[in-house]
């Protein structure tokens, strides 16, 4: 009897593995998804870093295809927004609800991945083409694989005193295993920025703050590759962040 429970266990854990093999495999050869809300109030935000900027600290591929530079964009609150439960994150289209995390002693308070409909709930963002953003506060029902629609509050800024009034938002492929580059621990094996899969009708509201094109809101490589930026000291956060380079200021 036990050999049969063991047996029908075993059985149920190829499935389980074959499942989620299955599932990453084809999400990986889906097309990135498009963001089809926004995801948070722009009236509450300042300025925006670019990507590729100098600004924070290094955010880069694992595969050493690109370096010294931050490839995920700030959102700046404004000052009199930088409070608790006032700045809302909603998620940018129809998703699962892939990772969660919160490291408050490495100023990462909270962490959510919305992985595309496409894959199935329980499985981990890995290769596939997601959206995540950090340094929020989740709203406190939401769980790993829980559905979340296009425009859901999934969260609000997290208010912190050990860092900028901002949260950080990412376009990208989680890598496994995380890879120590210029003392920074980089968990991504892709990135690319949120504004290049964004939708015309969300980027109109972009527009009525002032940015005139995507491109205004991103580096390009060939000009980053001609101007790395620079560290403090040996890395991983980089020195003139508030050079007016590295941001668009809304209006």
């Amino acid at each position: 009897m036990v050999k049969k429970v063991l047996i029908g266990v075993g059985v149920l854990i190829v499935v389980l593995f074959t499942a989620v093999f299955i599932s990453i495999k084809s999400a990986q050869g889906q097309p990135p998804p498009t963001i089809t809300a926004n995801f948070t109030d722009l009236s509450k935000i300042e300025r925006i870093s670019r990507y590729r900027s100098c600004a924070g600290h290094v955010t880069v591929p694992q595969n050493g295809s690109e370096n010294k530079r931050n490839m995920k964009h700030y959102f700046w609150v404004k000052p009199e927004f930088n409070k608790a439960k006032t700045v809302e994150i909603y998620s940018p289209y129809d998703g699962f609800v892939a990772d969660v995390r919160a490291e408050p002693n490495m100023n990462l308070e909270g962490e959510m991945w919305i992985t595309p409909m496409q894959i199935f709930g329980l499985v981990p963002p890995l290769g596939v083409w997601s959206f995540s953003v950090q340094h929020i506060d989740i709203r406190p029902d939401l769980k790993l694989g829980d559905k979340v629609k296009a425009g859901e509050l999934i969260g609000w800024l997290a208010v912190s005193q050990n860092r900028g009034d901002s949260f950080d938002i990412v376009y990208g492929k989680s890598g496994f295993p995380p890879k120590t580059i210029d003392n920074w621990t980089d968990p991504f094996a892709d990135l690319d920025s949120v504004f290049t899969y964004m939708s015309d009708a969300v980027f109109a509201q972009y527009q009525q703050k002032g940015i005139a094109t995507k491109a205004d809101l991103i580096i390009s490589k060939a000009k980053r590759d001609q101007n790395l930026c620079q560290y403090q000291d040996e890395g991983p956060y980089f020195s003139n962040q508030d050079e007016s380079s590295n941001w668009t200021v809304l209006k």
